[in-house]
């Protein structure tokens, strides 16, 4: 049964209104998306598609986590919850699985509690991770998102004092996620799986190679929807002709390029300089986020993998001279129709995922835990604390 058009419900010279709009942005769509369709196509032929062969999946270790989407927010303080477990596949047949969970609670900053809630997600996924490589022995161990998905921000919380059983400080927090990643990594067996894609490397390749007009304006993984077959790979190693660690360069520069609002004859008469900035505006945000500089990390390679024309690829991120046309191989019969993902990512993510009103209920259950202690005479205290900052609304995240 379908539901009522909410702007139905609206005054009809609004409806009127945005249905005339309506018109007048399907058609903006419909230039922008003919123009994309030209330009990726005249962009094709510099692309090299890898075909991916079909093989049985081996043994596979799923590793993924949650965090509450928004805290919740309650007079003085903020409360959220999060998740991590694995999925450990012989093949297709699921043999073990194990979860984890934990909440934190904060009064300082709402940005650096975001940044603390996604640390300690991270940390618990690298210890499912670490463990299941340990007891299982894997051929692969499949992460959601990038390695270092987790370092933007953590500068500012080097001095943050912490009263965690993992860490004292936001620094140490910090270094025990890096250093469980860099372990991971030094496996060579752990590969990350990155659902949602927002790189624009090759606009900033264009960008630097051919100049502003050669742009697509779009990102990578919409462009290589648009132009990968099924059952084929292709690696971000075509382009690159930089160090291999800094693989997001030109995406930086394309960035860079767009928020400063640099003047096209600047650019093209210092673009040399501006890849130098970028570079070393990149590393010097990495040491400062992990605390390591970027000669000790280990090179990685980016790569998209598509199965289904049905779907878009999805980008993988692997330890430098792993074999992910093997990797590609293993999932290309046990990959999911619905999302084009191989099933065990699409599995412990469905298992670990909180369902939206999970941290509101969370917060109530800390409050009736505390309404329910003897030792709490001022009960009323209670209650005021875990006020809604906005009573006219109720809460649900």
């Amino acid at each position: 049964m379908s539901e009522e058009n909410p702007l139905l419900n609206l005054p009809r010279p609004i409806v009127e209104a945005l249905f005339k709009s309506a018109e007048v942005e399907a058609l903006r769509v419909k230039q922008r998306v003919l123009k994309l369709v030209k330009d990726a196509e005249r962009f094709k032929p510099l692309l090299r598609f890898m075909k991916v062969e079909v093989r049985e999946p081996p043994r596979v270790v799923a590793v993924d986590g949650s965090m509450s989407p928004t805290s919740s927010s309650r007079l003085g303080s903020e409360f959220a919850i999060y998740t991590a477990g694995y999925m450990v596949f012989e093949g297709r047949r699921v043999m073990d699985e194990r979860y984890y969970a934990g909440s934190m609670s904060w009064v300082e900053g709402a940005k650096t509690f975001r940044t603390l809630l996604r640390l300690m997600m991270a940390y618990a996924e690298r210890k499912a991770a670490l463990e299941a490589y340990r007891d299982y022995d894997p051929d692969y161990v499949l992460l959601d998102g990038p390695f270092f998905y987790f370092r933007g921000m953590c500068r500012y919380l080097r001095s943050v004092e912490l009263d965690l059983e993992e860490a004292s400080t936001g620094l140490e927090l910090v270094r025990k996620v890096r250093d469980m990643t860099l372990e991971l990594i030094n496996t060579g067996r752990a590969v990350c799986v990155i659902r949602r894609s927002v790189m624009r490397a090759i606009d900033g390749w264009l960008l630097y190679h051919q100049g502003e007009d050669a742009c697509v304006k779009a990102r990578d993984k919409h462009l290589l929807t648009l132009l990968m077959p099924s059952m084929s790979s292709w690696s971000y190693d075509q382009l690159l002709d930089r160090d291999p660690v800094l693989y997001a360069a030109f995406y930086r520069y394309y960035r860079y390029r767009r928020q400063q609002g640099v003047p096209r004859e600047v650019l093209e008469e210092a673009r040399e300089a501006l890849m130098e900035h970028v570079e070393r505006d990149f590393k010097c945000k990495l040491k400062e986020d992990l605390d390591v500089k970027t000669e000790q990390l280990p090179p990685t390679q980016r790569v998209y993998i598509r199965y289904s024309s049905n779907m878009p690829p999805f980008e993988v991120e692997a330890p430098r001279g792993f074999d992910v046309k093997g990797f590609a191989s293993s999932f290309a019969c046990f990959y999911n129709e619905a999302t084009g993902l191989p099933f065990p990512v699409d599995l412990i993510d469905s298992a670990v995922s909180l369902p939206r009103g999970s941290t509101t209920a969370f917060t109530e259950e800390v409050e009736a835990r505390l309404v329910r202690d003897s030792s709490i005479e001022g009960k009323s205290a209670i209650s005021d604390y875990f006020s809604y900052l906005n009573p006219q609304k109720s809460e649900q995240v």
